[in-house]
């Protein structure tokens, strides 16, 4: 065999022995970029991260202790006293929509809410949906819709027996910084970790944040 032969079998081989490598690598490569790449909802909430803080230090403090949940919605077993911690994924109303609700208790009976409703396409939220429970005292329930850029409080009074009447429901001006509080709840709960669930969400439901949480009586 000429040398110029031998030449190109030599290359033959050693392309048939690098192709494979090669492609692992780039399999490789390809899987820790898609694993490293931050979902919609993730750019979102990164995006608007330093925003959102400034929103929670400019409510009052009252109000700043009532809504910031932040903490719990990450919740590890033993970082929060929390009796209760479900998070779970819904099925969207329409067709590239993503739904969550979880659900929060504590020893001492208070309770939270928290829904959000968003677009799989570029994770903008849809609807933001908080409620907390005082035992002893009442409920106060925060909703921000994106179709018409309102904010609007309801506030339901629980007398001593536990029955509840609302007492008060308004709108909360854009300038403020609860709007955007609640919508930083809202991109929280979207990058948390959820479980996905087939069954239909039922808005009527007795722990719906539309409506008072379950469980005022105790």
């Amino acid at each position: 065999m000429s040398a110029r032969g031998r030449l190109v079998l030599t290359a033959l081989v050693l392309g048939t022995i690098a192709a494979p490598v090669v492609a692992a690598v780039l399999v490789t490569r390809s899987a820790r970029e898609a694993i490293a790449a931050p979902t919609a909802y993730a750019r979102l909430a990164i995006d608007s991260a330093l925003a959102d803080s400034s929103a929670f230090a400019a409510l009052p403090r009252r109000l700043h202790a009532l809504l910031d949940v932040r903490p719990a919605i990450d919740h590890v077993a033993t970082s929060l006293p929390l009796t209760l911690h479900e998070c779970i994924q819904y099925p969207g109303e329409e067709s590239g929509q993503v739904r969550r609700r979880l659900q929060l208790r504590y020893p001492d009976s208070s309770a939270v809410v928290l829904f959000a409703v968003a677009r799989e396409r570029d994770g903008a939220l849809e609807r933001v949906e908080f409620i907390r429970r005082t035992p002893r005292e009442g409920q106060r329930a925060l909703t921000w819709e994106a179709r018409r850029d309102r904010t609007t409080s309801v506030w339901w009074f629980e007398y001593p027996i536990g029955r509840i009447r609302r007492e008060e429901r308004g709108e909360i001006p854009r300038g403020s910084p609860v709007p955007r509080a609640v919508r930083a709840l809202g991109r929280k709960l979207l990058v948390a970790t959820c479980a996905d669930s087939s069954a239909s969400y039922v808005p009527t439901s007795p722990n719906s944040p539309m409506n008072p949480i379950s469980g005022s009586s105790r």
